[in-house]
């Protein structure tokens, strides 16, 4: 059963697997209230985005971050 009342889940018997990641506060609440509004709990409503993506053209590949600086910018004494 979903922990919130009322979100269809997934059916019970699937082989499923763990995603986790960490994201800002505000990307979670704004795909909390998405799988909320669309009556789904969190994990169906990811599947169905994945699945949703991959038929409409793939999962986009996006470029890679700029590279950290290795040491401070901190002026010498």
């Amino acid at each position: 059963m979903s922990t919130q009342p009322g979100r269809v889940r997934q059916p019970d018997g699937l082989h499923l697997v763990l995603l986790q990641g960490r994201v800002r506060p505000e990307r979670r609440h704004a795909v909390n209230a998405a799988a909320e509004n669309s009556g789904r709990s969190l994990g169906l409503y990811l599947d169905d985005l994945v699945r949703y993506l991959e038929e409409n053209g793939g999962l986009p590949v996006f470029p890679r971050p700029a590279p950290q600086a290795d040491e401070l910018p901190i002026p010498a004494a």
